[in-house]
């Protein structure tokens, strides 16, 4: 018996249980993966509570993203063996299931650890680093010597994007409603850190960018406050949304689209089913992770028993970095 966590109705995190399951042997096509870290997204929250667009099925598993070694193989998988450290490409479909001891993945689903990460730190790097590069450099296109304004940078998400951006040579500036987060934002590579209704963007923005303003905006909040951000846009700007935590009705800027021809563009993280851009994704990444210049923060780890306790901190947004459940 292995313990997993399920809930049988949309709700707040109280209606997670843990539940003592038999894993059966992998199906063809799958492999066994004995999880040893599984890192919390922000989707989580929002398919626990029903508020995804992917409604969860009853009963539903959660989570995304795990690390961990395969313990069995399926009939057909040559590419895995027992031992083998790997991780679950994060997805984003009703399918969820990486809350648990012991799980069933496709092997599709499956890609090999980074060496240069521990077994902690695999759980927490994939989700956040393949949707930062995703959406800076595959939707975004940043280059050297650009400006991207990073909302919500305290998120994983959000630390892997200020960590990218200084890869490449470009300046960020960092956004957070917490002013207790300022200095370890700055720690973490910000060129400039800003906190919301207390901090004029636009002119910030155009002070660290030399007057032109920001080229990329990769923002998960949308919402009302998008119209003053692409106020802060440099000529041909691409505004990136890879997410909607504000729940408001999010605008298209019109007016300050029109004035300097701004592009709005979407990303959302599916690699699964886009094999040539995971293994552009995955060639990025893991150079920047040989060179030194990449490295998941955790903030917090909880003991998957805990998970209630985790989902309530996350929703607090005290966190600076990834969260993980341990099993």
């Amino acid at each position: 018996m292995t313990r997993v966590v399920h809930f049988y109705q949309p709700g707040p995190p109280e209606v997670q249980r843990i539940e003592d399951i038999e894993v059966p042997a992998p199906g063809p096509g799958e492999v066994r993966i004995r999880v040893a870290a599984i890192g919390m997204n922000r989707s989580d929250l929002l398919f626990r509570a029903g508020q995804h667009p992917m409604k969860p099925p009853v009963p539903a598993g959660n989570g995304a993203e795990a690390a961990g070694l395969v313990d069995a193989v399926g009939q057909g998988v040559d590419a895995f063996a027992v031992g083998d450290a790997v991780s679950v490409v994060p997805h984003m479909d009703p399918s969820r299931g990486t809350y648990g001891e012991l799980i069933n993945v496709a092997a599709t689903r499956v890609m090999p650890s980074s060496p240069h990460l521990s077994p902690r730190e695999n759980g927490a790097f994939w989700a956040s680093a393949l949707t930062a590069f995703g959406g800076l450099v595959d939707v975004g296109g940043l280059a050297a010597g650009d400006t991207v304004v990073i909302p919500a940078a305290s998120s994983s998400v959000g630390v892997a994007a200020i960590q990218i951006a200084r890869y490449i040579g470009a300046r960020s500036v960092a956004l957070t409603r917490g002013a207790h987060k300022v200095e370890r934002l700055r720690q973490l590579g910000a060129d400039r850190v800003l906190v919301a209704g207390r901090d004029d963007y636009a002119s910030a923005v155009m002070a660290v960018s030399g007057g032109r303003g920001a080229r990329v905006v990769f923002d998960p909040v949308g919402g009302a406050a998008v119209p003053g951000l692409a106020a802060a846009m440099a000529s041909r700007g691409i505004y990136v949304l890879y997410g909607a935590m504000s729940g408001e009705i999010t605008p298209f800027p019109v007016a300050e689209a029109f004035d300097k021809l701004l592009t709005m563009g979407i990303f959302r993280l599916d690699y699964v089913n886009r094999p040539d851009e995971l293994a552009r994704g995955r060639a990025f990444l893991d150079a920047a992770l040989a060179a030194g210049q990449l490295k998941p923060l955790i903030d917090r780890e909880f003991p998957l028993a805990r998970v209630v306790d985790a989902h309530h901190y996350m929703a607090a947004n005290g966190q600076v970095g990834k969260i993980l459940l341990i099993p």
